[in-house]
């Protein structure tokens, strides 16, 4: 029925289309992308901007890691991901000639099945090893694709530092020389050496009072990062059995987080400078296992690590951890009441958050899709991921029992040995395998319905597949899974209509890829990833990558696409919980 009537529509408007919008006869075969903003992020470029840096020499390029976990009750979920984009962006400018690929969320943090550490706090995220790896080598794959020749990996935390160095060794015995892969391993763990040193000297704490995990050194680094992802008011050493933290975070102070960042940030230099101009890289897995003897004779290793105990995770070769209660139930909410600030975002919440809001009945969960991709001459790189994470928020806000995962950035955008310069992707089965650990890490904690929206045309069979056969496994479990396949698919159906009938834009002019649709709901979401010169019918040249006329887009079109897909994913999420007897599309069923 939904479809008669778009015909309906269209019918009664064809005739006001204009005509068929035409790369102009003389259109360039390509063209310089032009002034580039001073940005060292790959998702604030535009592809012809990137391809115009590698090719005057910007061939460096660092794939930071960090992670979604637990990070005691007084700092929000996303400390480790914060902070690595703040040192990445100072490592990248030092360097020169360097940017800077999406900062991976997505890391090792222990088990689903044995749930200790990070995992029995509500709110952490888990890809074990294998899968961790495979978007590594995915996203090393496709960055030497479009033209990098050296590629840094950065890791915040210790469950990512041995994913890392394996892949730096993959990587360059596959490319023999082509490319060089580099694991910067002294920006974790020569740091967090030369941090307790510091803290010793300067400050008179004894190295064994600071503590492993959320501690002085964490939290003075997020106070001067973010002070706002800081709850001052939870600060306090040891406040409780199991809290999440080990240490005293209470002298943490912003102008200590700006030394111990600049300690990572001159020993990732340092390191960087010594490795980088010898002519074969060194074996990483042996240096990682020596690192991860050192740091276990030492007493561990500190925050996300993969073999530490208590606060420090627990991974896939970890002693079992005690099977827990379901992990929203932890630490009772009358020992340490919270006041959630107005937001959707895991990454903006503390565990303590999550636990109270899942508590209060949010136990709805979107993950939403974006990806990395070419988006003409006009557009950034990053349009996807800017565009899902609004429509989440949207839908989250409008179903009012639901909060919203980190977007997954890392997508099918095809071959990754093909890709156009700054471009990414992870193809299935690794991204299917990605989405199938963030559900089965959020249901453990406790969330009921777990909804997959993907803003691109390439995640959609995933997330599909992945719905599918979780709800086949979980069918007994009380937990469901729905692919909102509706919010890409059918909005856009819509949307056409719509420009259709209120601007007589035909199919053609609107466009099927950065024409006036994605410009516009980025001018709406994200106007400075918009460079207005170059908003030409067609893109301008014939490399652009673009379709349609991206001249006539507004913010207010954009508005309206928007609404468009977060009414077609709500709708379908309605369908498929009180399906009609013919049936229900998309995943979930």
């Amino acid at each position: 029925m939904r479809r008669v009537l778009v015909c309906m529509l269209l019918a009664l408007v064809l005739p006001l289309a204009t005509t068929l919008a035409q790369r102009p006869a003389n259109a360039p075969d390509t063209a310089p992308g032009g002034k580039a903003p001073d940005t060292v992020y790959l998702e604030e470029l535009t592809w012809a901007e990137t391809r115009d840096m590698v090719k005057a020499g910007t061939t460096t390029v660092i794939v930071g890691t960090a992670g979604q976990e637990q990070k005691g009750p007084h700092m929000v979920d996303s400390e480790h991901h914060q902070v690595m984009d703040y040192t990445a962006d100072k490592i990248a400018r030092a360097l020169g000639k360097t940017l800077v690929a999406p900062t991976i969320t997505y890391v090792p943090e222990g088990s689903w099945e044995n749930i200790g550490g990070h995992m029995a706090k509500p709110g952490t995220i888990s890809l074990p090893d294998d899968r961790f790896l495979e978007l590594l080598i995915a996203a090393g794959k496709s960055l030497k694709s479009g033209g990098f020749k050296t590629i840094l990996y950065i890791g915040e935390s210790g469950g990512n530092q041995q994913g890392m160095a394996k892949a730096a060794d993959m990587l360059n015995e596959l490319w023999k020389g082509e490319a060089k892969a580099y694991w910067i391993g002294d920006y974790y763990a020569k740091s967090h050496t030369d941090q307790e040193n510091y803290i010793t000297e300067k400050m008179g704490v004894p190295r064994d009072k600071i503590g492993g995990h959320a501690n002085l050194m964490d939290t003075s680094e997020l106070l001067f990062v973010n002070p706002k992802g800081v709850r001052k008011n939870k600060l306090a050493d040891f406040a409780y059995p199991n809290s999440g933290v080990s240490g005293d975070p209470t002298k943490s102070t912003p102008e200590l987080g700006k030394v111990l960042l600049q300690i990572k940030i001159d020993n990732a230099l340092a390191q960087i400078r010594k490795v980088t101009p010898a002519a074969t890289p060194p074996n990483y897995a042996q240096l990682a296992a020596a690192a991860q003897a050192e740091r276990g004779a030492a007493g561990g290793q500190r925050g996300g690590g993969q073999r530490g105990v208590g606060q420090r995770g627990g991974g896939a070769d970890a002693a079992p951890a005690p099977k827990l209660e379901p992990t929203m139930l932890t630490a009772p909410a009358g020992l340490s009441p919270t006041q959630p600030p107005d937001t959707t975002s895991l990454e903006e919440l503390t565990w303590e958050e999550v636990r109270d809001l899942m508590k209060a009945g949010k136990t709805t969960v979107i993950i939403p899709t974006g990806g990395t991709e070419k988006n003409g001459y006009q557009m950034v790189l990053g349009k996807h991921n800017y565009v899902v994470a609004r429509t989440a928020d949207m839908m989250a806000r409008r179903l009012k029992n639901a909060l919203v995962a980190p977007v997954v950035k890392w997508v099918p955008e095809g071959n990754v040995d093909s890709q156009c310069p700054g471009c990414l992707s992870l193809p299935s089965p690794a991204y299917d395998m990605l989405l199938d650990a963030a559900a089965r890490s959020l249901k453990i904690q406790g969330f009921k319905e777990i909804l997959f929206i993907g803003d691109s045309g390439g995640n959609q069979a995933g997330m599909k597949s992945v719905a599918d056969k979780l709800n086949a496994e979980w069918k007994d479990a009380g937990v469901k899974v729905y692919a909102l396949l509706d919010y890409y698919e059918q909005s856009r159906i819509y949307y056409r209509a719509w420009l259709q009938a209120q601007f007589g834009y035909d199919e053609e002019t609107a466009g099927s890829h950065a024409g006036i649709t994605d410009t516009s709901q980025m001018l709406q979401v994200f106007p400075q990833g918009i460079r207005k010169d170059r908003m030409l019918p067609w893109g301008g040249p014939k490399d652009s990558g673009v379709s349609g006329d991206p001249s006539k887009a507004t913010a207010e079109i954009g508005k309206m696409g928007l609404e468009f897909k977060v009414n077609a994913g709500l709708n379908q999420l309605k369908a498929l919980k009180n399906p009609p007897q013919r049936g229900a599309r998309g995943g979930g069923n």
